[in-house]
């Protein structure tokens, strides 16, 4: 891959939204900001707000420790919505917490004074809208406000969207070209906020590559990784790193990809690998591919399509373009 993806510890553009939210979910997100220790002690802290339901939300926050010899925090509470805002009051770690989140800022206290202020941040891939590279095979074409063509794929009845998009509908759709060593693919997604669905039921997808090894695409923010969770290779290996960022808000792809290498028999002389870049950070880095995902049986071929997979939620893809490795 180019320099733009190879970095795993690459800073995700943040813009405070505090008071500005414009997601259909306007608490589940993001925060950053303080915790109060005490009178004299401040660490930085964040917090993931994922929504349960339509009117409850589960809230992770950690603090860092700035220093060697003292403890940071980590609480997990639970928040239901009371009027305009979401209140809270839960235990976690020994104390009761108090507080609530209004117009982008979560504040939640308990005794001795320790309590956390945090504002909502929006967070945006670097890699989004990355423009396809010369020479590159364009899948899917994606020019703002322009209808996009999907001329490139075996599935015309997915919906093409005013936005640039195609919504997945009426099945998997793969690429008419078959791929074998790929530079760097580019897929770019948006995935539904359902609240109400729990594990592979919460906007679920994948990328397969070769028809064969899946990217798992799932709504996995705020969730401790498996290997059934975005960024996973499906069955086989979670990613390094939860880099996942909120439904509703499109996230990309990119991947490297090395198609197994065979004898003449047709037996694998050598496994497949891949790295993939998740919006802006390295979560597989060349891991090698022991055997098919979702199937461990599959044949295992030097070259194969790109598979979308529709698994009943209304995913929206778009900006998807590969560069053959040489």
């Amino acid at each position: 891959m180019g320099a733009h993806v190879s970095g795993r510890f690459i800073v995700l553009a943040i813009v405070l939204a505090a008071g500005s939210v414009t997601t259909a979910d306007s608490f589940m997100g993001e925060y950053t900001g303080t915790f109060f220790a005490d009178s004299k002690t401040q660490m930085p802290a964040t917090a993931n707000v994922v929504a349960e339901s339509e009117h409850d939300w589960r809230i992770v926050i950690d603090a860092v420790s700035p220093g060697p010899g003292r403890q940071g925090a980590h609480i997990e509470v639970y928040g239901n919505l009371q009027g305009q805002g979401v209140d809270i009051s839960y235990p976690s770690g020994g104390y009761r917490w108090h507080g609530g989140i209004n117009n982008g800022h979560l504040s939640v206290g308990s005794e001795y004074g320790q309590h956390f202020e945090l504002d909502k941040v929006v967070r945006k891939s670097p890699n989004e809208g990355l423009q396809a590279p010369q020479g590159a095979v364009v899948l899917l074409p994606y020019k703002k406000g322009a209808k996009t063509d999907l001329a490139a794929w075996t599935n015309q009845n997915w919906e093409v969207l005013d936005n640039g998009a195609s919504r997945v509908r009426q099945g998997s759709s793969t690429t008419k070209e078959r791929f074998g060593d790929i530079k760097q693919l580019h897929v770019e997604f948006w995935l539904p906020l359902e609240p109400g669905n729990r594990g592979q039921g919460r906007a679920n997808s994948g990328v397969f590559l070769n028809d064969t090894y899946e990217v798992q695409v799932l709504d996995s923010f705020g969730l401790v990784d498996t290997s059934g969770d975005c960024g996973s290779l499906y069955s086989l290996k979670r990613p390094d790193v939860n880099a996942s960022l909120p439904p509703e808000t499109w996230q990309t792809y990119d991947i490297e990809f090395r198609a197994p290498k065979l004898n003449a028999d047709g037996s694998v002389k050598e496994n497949a690998r891949i790295t993939v870049v998740h919006n802006g950070i390295k979560i597989q880095d060349n891991v090698e591919l022991a055997r098919p995902t979702a199937d461990p049986k599959a044949q295992q071929r030097i070259t194969g399509p790109i598979q979308l997979q529709d698994h009943s939620h209304p995913i929206q893809y778009r900006n998807i373009w590969l560069v053959k490795a040489e």
